[in-house]
């Protein structure tokens, strides 16, 4: 049709006054006006149902939309997102998908454009990024390398401090344990590892950083519960420092569970029945994209190694120079006192001769430095070794 440029609305309104003044004919006024006189009746029509409004453009899309999604399938996606507020659309239509794979689901951007439209999409914060490799080599099996660290801390609203720890079998990202820990300590951390290695067998390594109760300060570096670890044949794997990227599965998880430091429990015992209800949820439905969206459980194994009833002694070779630990940290050698580590007091550690002329400790297969000879101190090495500490020592 074609209006004149006075307005589009106020031709509208005069044709419409024009024709109901009654004085010419809708085929007069519409030849007047230069539209059709469908289009003269489509006007007039609208301004008897709404008045004035009715003269406005209407939108042009159809009132239901032939490809549109199934108000059913719209009321699961939403449901779904309630009940799991931190999942987004791809963990929501995998989990919808595999219980029900003969469905027609929409599209992934279809759900996320549902849940926009329902309110449940808050604004996207820029993804945490890994940057850089580790030194490690990637596991190949369920508890090749296990994963832990300590959660920053919070309190619950009793004001209990809670410093969760967390350890993750790498390869299939099962969270094999989230306890609610009051501190770094060993002797909090040891039941836990104790339980979980009879529940799950031993991994063949950990992966750790160089915080309290995984590693010290000291020159071998050895904790208590190092020490625990070593001795069960579990090799250490330890990130550098200042470079949590090494252990980024890792880190990425604890950015999944910061929402629930966000919202503590009432006190110790809530908050421990709230992550394990977390652990159960993050290991039997929520999607995991690294796993071609399967969950952790639907990939991960028991070890192949239990847990042994007491820890084997170590195996030195006869032309290793064996010394007990002193209550004080040192060992003899070549009548002097040399500073090991006060957590090795009461152990046997090995001291051998390289083919470079060098004299090195170490404890089981875990490596503790060379001996200095000109100040008859143990060093430690500063470059990252090229195998896991603790691997087993290569035949000659």
């Amino acid at each position: 049709m074609v209006w004149r440029e006075t307005g589009i609305m106020d031709e509208r309104l005069r044709f419409v006054v024009e024709c109901l003044a009654g004085e010419e004919t809708m085929t007069q006024l519409c030849a007047a006006f230069e539209i059709s006189r469908k289009t003269g009746y489509k006007w007039l029509g609208r301004y008897r149902e709404t008045g004035p409004e009715g003269l406005h453009d209407r939108p042009r899309a159809p009132l239901d939309h032939g490809r549109a999604t199934a108000a059913e399938l719209v009321e699961r996606i939403v449901a779904e997102k309630e009940a799991h507020p931190l999942w987004g659309p791809k963990k929501i239509m995998a989990r919808l998908k595999r219980a029900e794979p003969s469905c027609g689901w929409p599209a992934v951007s279809t759900a996320g454009e549902i849940l926009k439209r329902h309110g449940l999409v808050g604004r996207r914060r820029r993804r945490w990024r890994a940057v850089g490799n580790g030194p490690w080599p990637e596991p190949a099996a369920p508890n090749a390398v296990w994963t832990v660290d300590h959660k920053g801390w919070f309190r619950t609203r009793d004001g209990w401090r809670c410093e969760p720890l967390t350890v993750m079998d790498a390869l299939s990202r099962y969270l094999l344990g989230l306890e609610a820990t009051g501190s770094t300590a060993d002797e909090e951390a040891w039941p836990v590892f104790e339980r979980l290695f009879e529940e799950n067998g031993l991994p063949d390594r950990i992966r750790s950083d160089n915080g309290p109760p995984f590693a010290s300060a000291g020159v071998t570096g050895l904790t208590p519960l190092a020490v625990r670890f070593i001795k069960l044949g579990i090799a250490l794997e330890r990130i550098q420092p200042g470079k949590p990227q090494q252990n980024g599965r890792h880190e990425r998880f604890h950015l999944t569970m910061l929402p629930m430091a966000d919202a503590p429990k009432a006190d110790k015992a809530a908050q421990a029945r709230a992550f394990e209800d977390f652990r159960r949820s993050y290991n039997e439905e929520r999607p995991h994209e690294a796993l071609g969206m399967d969950t952790p459980a639907q990939h991960y194994r028991p070890s192949t190694r239990p847990m042994p009833k007491t820890a084997p002694e170590p195996d030195y070779p006869t032309e290793a120079a064996v010394r007990g630990v002193r209550q004080n940290g040192a060992v003899k050698w070549r009548g002097t006192e040399i500073y090991v580590s006060a957590t090795l007091a009461g152990e046997p550690i090995a001291i051998e001769e390289t083919e470079d002329g060098e004299w090195t400790m170490r404890f089981h297969t875990h490596p503790l430095g060379f001996i200095d000879e000109k100040h008859m101190k143990l060093v430690r090495r500063s470059a990252a070794p090229s195998r896991p500490l603790g691997a087993a020592a290569t035949a000659s």
